[in-house]
């Protein structure tokens, strides 16, 4: 099972603008503007792991695992032009057209931060 959503994305996000945003969503990250992990280790969210690497022309590609109703992980890569989500596991009962729209809505949210 695979699910992928893409959705567009002006430009890259700069690695202090994802600091930024992740403060703001108690998410921990620990890494510099090369790699690093992230992780929220919320008692009333769900945790999430995971890894990133900031390539050579400033995109963002990493991998991510979650408990939600069981595991969730995937893969990311935010690059100017687009953003892109891939599920590589998922819950056996979360739907997947349900899961599609959560991330579908919450990546179109994500990217329109990154306008201009």
């Amino acid at each position: 099972m695979s699910l992928t959503v893409t959705e567009r994305l002006e430009r890259a996000p700069r690695f202090t603008e994802l600091q930024a945003l992740a403060a703001q969503h108690d998410v921990r990250i620990n890494g510099n503007e090369q790699a690093g992990d992230f992780c929220h280790p919320g008692s009333g969210q769900p945790t999430l792991t995971g890894r990133y690497a900031v390539e050579p022309g400033g995109g963002i590609r990493g991998d991510f695992s979650a408990q939600v109703m069981g595991k969730l992980a995937g893969t990311f890569a935010l690059m100017a032009g687009k953003a892109v989500v891939t599920i590589t596991e998922k819950p056996f009962l979360l739907p997947e057209a349900i899961l599609r729209s959560q991330l579908s809505t919450a990546l179109k949210v994500f990217c329109a931060g990154f306008s201009g």
